[in-house]
């Protein structure tokens, strides 16, 4: 009785009807399906082909959509949680399965529901979304309560899908192609005739056969492995040319990130996996951070697949896998000097943004702090109420698996990074950016302190595309007023450049401004 009433008042308190799917509070999803074993429907489908669904009805804080389409989701989520015969297991609610155009306000059209899988604070996916989306492209994450057939099952991380609105909202497009790079079904693609050991979707070349990658990347149709194949030749072969493919900065905030924050369940760590490109209409790839509820030390198996130490953990290199020939990524990127530097100052920038100042913990215990009265209630979780406590200052041994706690990691690793020699250089310091139309042109000025190796400017016409730069001269030339005042310029047609960053490097570091570019830019107005 105390549970039904503490229930209603939560569901009334929060004013679920009113609410963003993805804004603050707890959401609530209802899911009806007219079978009377549903999960072993469910279950059937997943086995016979993982993109099946069944036909049903949802409720999305109060409103009603018919004709949905739900399978369960995951590869460990799903199938380690029903071996061991928890009935929790992560769902997929596909809203426009009859319906074309159904969808949640802000053109939402699909709902994935993770059980917290290996993550019994339920805070590593949400929160290691939130730190991403302040530096590139990344879904919007919170909870939500998840009825089925009138059963309370539980509360349920709720993220949002890269799928075609993910783009439109973030790119300005519709245009493009999505590769999901996660491989399901590896195992048939190495037994494949003729095709090399593949490394996962690490982008390692193999041959120019997409029959021995389909199993490692999914492709929405197959015009999309041309530009795939292309940028996985490039990389390898000619990474001087990789900005021709590829989005570099977005690329190297993502490798960034995962390296800050220890998300080794990802291109960096031993799976190479869980993360997609979008790839624009000029053939260049985006790369979007996907499946974070491992994040924060989550997975710690080295590429020998071996329990990684706490220590290996804490002191998790920043260049990390440079001399890796099988995460092309890292080790082709960050080999250019320039790239190299630039990469550091994002880390540095992550590292003060949310470990230096304690703002990552702080959010992870408001998250929880959150959720703890659905927690409570939560009879089917995968981890006791106990185990919610001490997920952030705790180890806790799942076999085989030793989770280490959050803050159990980042306390550590935070003090670490601050000392850590790479990240302590003497960065340029960029000042008084401007620009101003000279007829057919735009001039941009900025001071630039220390930037012995010169600055440049990066710009853009369109936010659908990567940025392209030119050279910043201080030698009176190209539109320059004053040669070796400490004033840098560059002249270019005002028609090229909508929006716009300015970079400096010297010998042993680099910085840009916007700190946060080019994510963050400046408009050319």
């Amino acid at each position: 009785m105390k549970n039904t009433a503490l229930l209603f008042f939560l569901l009334f308190s929060f004013g679920l009807s009113a609410q963003d799917f993805y804004g603050t509070g707890v959401q609530e999803v209802k899911i009806g399906l007219p079978y009377q074993r549903w999960d072993q429907q469910l279950d059937s489908l997943k086995k016979a082909n993982p993109d099946a669904r069944a036909q049903g009805l949802v409720w999305v804080n109060g409103l009603k959509l018919d004709s949905v389409g739900v399978r369960y989701k995951g590869n460990s989520s799903y199938f380690k949680t029903r071996k061991d015969t928890y009935k929790k297991l992560p769902l997929n609610i596909k809203l426009d399965y009859k319906k074309r155009n159904q969808q949640l306000k802000g053109g939402h059209r699909t709902i994935k529901l993770s059980n917290g899988f290996l993550d019994p604070g339920f805070v590593r996916e949400p929160l290691g979304y939130e730190v991403a989306r302040k530096y590139m492209p990344a879904p919007l994450c919170n909870f939500a309560n998840v009825y089925i057939n009138n059963k309370y099952y539980g509360l349920y991380v709720n993220s949002e899908s890269v799928d075609a609105n993910f783009i439109n909202k973030h790119f300005g497009t519709t245009t493009g192609d999505i590769v999901k790079c996660d491989p399901d079904n590896w195992k048939k693609t190495r037994s494949q005739t003729g095709c090399p050991k593949g490394e996962n979707a690490s982008l390692v070349y193999l041959n120019e056969s997409p029959g021995c990658y389909e199993a490692f990347y999914e492709v929405e149709n197959e015009r999309t492995w041309k530009p795939l194949l292309n940028l996985i030749r490039v990389l390898n072969r000619t990474p001087d040319q990789i900005e021709t493919v590829l989005d570099v900065d977005q690329t190297l905030w993502m490798l960034a990130f995962n390296n800050v924050m220890v998300n080794l369940d990802s291109y960096n760590g031993s799976l190479s996996h869980n993360y997609y490109l979008w790839f624009d209409t000029t053939g260049v790839a985006h790369p979007i951070l996907w499946d974070l509820n491992m994040c924060f030390g989550g997975w710690r198996r080295n590429f020998s697949f071996e329990e990684m130490k706490d220590d290996e953990l804490v002191k998790y290199q920043p260049l990390t896998e440079i001399d890796n020939v099988k995460r092309p990524l890292i080790s082709k990127i960050l080999r250019n000097n320039t790239y190299r530097k630039i990469y550091l100052a994002h880390v540095r920038t992550i590292t003060s943004d949310w470990l230096l100042n304690n703002q990552l913990l702080t959010r992870a215990q408001a998250m929880q702090k959150e959720i703890e009265p659905w927690v409570k209630l939560d009879s089917l979780k995968l981890y006791s109420q106990k185990d919610f406590s001490n997920s952030l200052d705790s180890t806790l041994t799942f076999a085989p698996d030793h989770l280490i706690g959050l803050r159990q990691l980042m306390a550590r690793r935070t003090e670490w990074l601050a000392k850590h020699p790479l990240l302590n250089k003497v960065q340029p310091v960029i000042a008084e950016v401007k620009h101003v139309r000279e007829a057919e042109k735009l001039r941009v000025t900025a001071k630039l302190t220390g930037a012995t190796k010169g600055g440049t400017l990066y710009f853009r016409r369109d936010k659908s595309f990567a940025f392209s730069h030119i050279p910043m001269t201080d030698d009176g030339t190209n539109g320059d007023a004053k040669a070796a005042d400490g004033i840098y310029t560059a002249l270019i047609d005002k028609s090229k450049v909508k929006h716009y960053y300015v970079a400096a490097e010297n010998d042993e570091a680099a910085a840009v401004f916007p700190e946060r570019a080019s994510y963050e830019f400046l408009k050319a107005e």
